[in-house]
């Protein structure tokens, strides 16, 4: 299957809409203390907006950008305030010096190449800060999905884009200062049902032919009612924050 298929998080918006939960409270309000409430903020690769809304609700003047218009259509939907934008994050639709802040929930590891990270440098004023959150696995979630997402297709997964990501040491490179990380472990919880809409928005999910999927999801629902406790699945995970100052 063709990188691009792997990666059309589109194809998955409704899934991702329904079954992607928000970020803990414990690391909303360690960003929050970042900012201010009349501070301008940009998102950058926003997706259907989950995260762009919990910013929204304690910032007043909030920005969402993101390369995939079904994704951004779906973000439109809920007919907030958040002002958003289709582009690649290496050409963005913005005036130089803009905002207060940019942030990227979930998805800098998407566009952390020097073009990327330049454009946000240029929309972002001086002597303000660039935030990037990432959910990474503490666990074997994810490890089990690839695992039962390999047997149904025959076939090797992608190697993750997370190999080798290291965003201190690319924020670092790339001349932002004050270069900060901190970790908040939490763990997600799931219905069996919320697990398979989980499953369903990540990318993964996209290797898996049309004619497989519906025999997929018996096997990931027999997973599920195996692994689960009290009927709750569990995914452990460290949040990583890490902000670096223009």
């Amino acid at each position: 299957m063709m990188a691009m298929d792997y990666m059309n998080f589109g194809k998955l918006r409704k899934s991702y809409e329904s079954g992607r939960q928000d970020y803990s409270a414990e690391v909303m309000e360690y960003i929050f203390s970042l900012m201010s409430a009349s501070a301008k903020v940009l998102d950058v690769g926003c997706g259907t907006g989950i995260a762009t809304r919990q910013l929204a609700q304690r910032i007043s003047d909030v920005f969402g950008c993101d390369v995939d218009g079904k994704m951004i259509e779906t973000a439109q939907g809920h007919k907030d305030s958040i002002q958003y934008h289709v582009a690649p994050t290496e050409k963005m639709p913005f005036e130089n010096d803009v905002f207060n802040f940019v942030t990227s929930f979930g998805a800098f590891h998407w566009f952390c190449d020097e073009k990327s990270v330049s454009e946000i440098k240029r929309v972002l004023k001086s002597g303000k800060f660039f935030i990037v959150v990432n959910k990474n696995e503490s666990g074997s979630f994810r490890k089990d999905y690839k695992r039962i997402v390999e047997k149904l297709t025959g076939a090797k997964s992608p190697q993750s884009v997370k190999v080798n990501y290291d965003p201190t040491r690319i924020l670092t490179q790339n001349g932002f200062s004050e270069v900060t990380e901190r970790k908040f472990p939490y763990v997600e919880e799931f219905t069996i049902p919320k697990a398979m809409e989980q499953i369903q928005s990540m990318s993964l999910w996209n290797l898996i032919p049309e004619n497989k999927k519906r025999n997929a999801l018996e096997i990931f629902r027999n997973h599920f009612e195996k692994s689960a406790k009290d009927g709750i699945v569990h995914r452990k995970l460290e949040i990583v924050v890490v902000n670096g100052r223009k």
